[in-house]
């Protein structure tokens, strides 16, 4: 379910985000939960700014999932919800997420593959997060290609050190 009118509204907050204005913007989103409370795009916005913009992590999950809850196919939550896990050391269930993201039909393959490696790194499963790097770097021909590069730099090196650690 598109909507329009909520959507740009949505779009001032995001601004109100991006222009430090957390509390304005967070007061905008909290106040169209009143008209819409099971819009899933409103949540995933919440769980966003309170993601990224504050530190209140347990009201960003809470509205993460309910995003997922409200739009099941809408991939943005996933990948933000994977974040979180990472953030929190949740490394299990970031991959859940994750895996059950990068297939919805709106997903920024290259955003959840390369979270994907990420978490593997973190596990220190160096090959599998080589072989994810790899994935999203074939699957872009953006500016991240820089990254990804350096990300599979890193690992070989993690890998090359950790087998003469004793």
């Amino acid at each position: 379910m598109e909507l329009e009118w909520m959507n740009s509204y949505l779009a001032s907050a995001e601004q109100m985000m991006y222009n430090n204005q957390v509390a304005e913007g967070l007061e905008l989103m909290d106040s169209l939960l009143y008209e819409e409370p099971g819009y899933g795009t409103l949540h995933n916005h919440l769980g966003w700014a309170y993601l990224y913009y504050t530190a209140d992590l347990a009201k960003a999950e809470l509205h993460l999932k309910m995003a997922m809850k409200f739009d099941a196919g809408y991939a943005p939550p996933y990948l933000h919800m994977g974040n979180l896990c990472i953030r929190t050391g949740r490394h299990t269930e970031a991959l859940q997420y994750l895996e059950a993201g990068v297939r919805k039909n709106s997903a920024n393959k290259v955003a959840f593959l390369e979270n994907i490696a990420q978490v593997y790194e973190l596990k220190r499963d160096y090959s599998k997060a080589i072989n994810y790097y790899k994935e999203a770097l074939a699957s872009t021909v953006g500016f991240e290609t820089a990254q990804l590069s350096e990300g599979i730099k890193r690992c070989r090196k993690k890998r090359w050190v950790m087998m003469f650690t004793f």
